[in-house]
């Protein structure tokens, strides 16, 4: 059986038709350069940058590029921009609309895009009509990208220096205590150095009975410095021992408060800009060749297959 559309028959067909498929050349032609132009669609503008995340605390197995992309897509991000910009008023949204958030929110990430490249950067792009304004929303994202991080980071940092300032009053109350203590024992008992006393006292105390001093009111004096020290040593060694320790612990603690709030105080970046956003000089949307290409070829195609039929229902008719 003779297929219908062989090359032949559509030859023939487009003569015998030509002058209603000129017509339709013409208005889909003429239709579609007009309807393309800036006065039905208005024409958009792409401004973009490509930024390296640095800078981020590992929260989890997530990369520092996927760590950025999530905050970038966050709902505080969003709603920041919206608001700054007023996007409502510039997608021409009502906030009455029962469905505004999702009208809103649907434009802007028609508009809005953040995407990881091959190179582990980010690429955010936005289309709008008003180029500077598409350039301003780049930078603005960024901006507040950098202020979220902050933000999210300061509030671990703080609770870090508060739970390490508490950590040092501890230790500074341990600390008084135990020099209370050690003090004590130095003011009633005379011990100031365990190890070198009890070795010299005891130097002196053989030395005298030696010279046959038993009976002097010198080896009496030694011997109840001996009796202190005995009575009294282990538990000031103790005490001395856990003071050196507790020093020290306040000391490490002192010393990660300072850098913590340090940290706190310093200002950081948390983008490195790969590729700077820029005011675009040219429209992106829509592509008026290929707008008008595909709608004559459309309209080509459908009266093609209009005619086609027309024409087959004429033959069988005359038939």
């Amino acid at each position: 059986m003779k297929r219908y559309f062989e090359s032949d028959d559509v030859l023939s067909l487009l003569w015998r038709w030509k002058k209603q498929f000129t017509v339709v050349f013409l208005v889909s032609f003429f239709g579609s350069v007009i309807f393309s132009s800036p006065l039905f669609i208005k024409p958009k503008y792409k401004s973009f940058a490509q930024v390296y995340p640095t800078n981020l605390q590992k929260y989890s197995d997530e990369s520092p590029t996927e760590q950025m992309l999530q905050m970038l897509e966050s709902d505080i991000i969003r709603e920041s921009i919206c608001s700054q910009f007023e996007l409502d008023s510039i997608y021409e949204i009502e906030k009455e609309n029962t469905y505004f958030k999702t009208l809103l929110y649907g434009e802007y990430s028609d508009n809005v895009h953040f995407k990881k490249t091959k190179h582990e950067s980010v690429e955010v792009s936005v289309l709008d009509t008003d180029p500077e304004r598409a350039y301003n929303i780049v930078n603005a994202i960024l901006e507040r990208f950098n202020f979220e991080v902050k933000r999210l980071q300061d509030e671990k940092l703080k609770e870090a220096v508060f739970t390490i300032k508490e950590m040092m009053a501890i230790k500074s109350r341990e600390i008084t205590f135990l020099e209370k203590e050690i003090n004590i024992i130095r003011r009633d008992y005379g011990i100031l150095d365990y190890g070198s006393q009890v070795k010299s006292l005891s130097r002196e105390y053989y030395r005298l009975l030696a010279r046959g001093n038993e009976k002097s009111g010198k080896v009496d004096r030694v011997k109840t410095e001996l009796d202190n020290l005995k009575k009294m040593g282990v538990k000031y060694e103790r005490l001395s021992g856990r003071l050196w320790v507790a020093r020290d612990s306040f000391n490490g603690l002192k010393l990660k408060y300072e850098t913590e709030k340090n940290e706190l105080q310093r200002t950081k970046e948390y983008t490195m800009n790969f590729v700077n956003p820029y005011k675009a000089d040219k429209k992106i949307y829509p592509v008026r060749w290929l707008v008008v290409l595909i709608s004559v070829g459309s309209c080509l195609l459908g009266a093609l297959g209009v005619i086609s039929f027309m024409d087959k229902i004429n033959k069988e008719t005359l038939s």
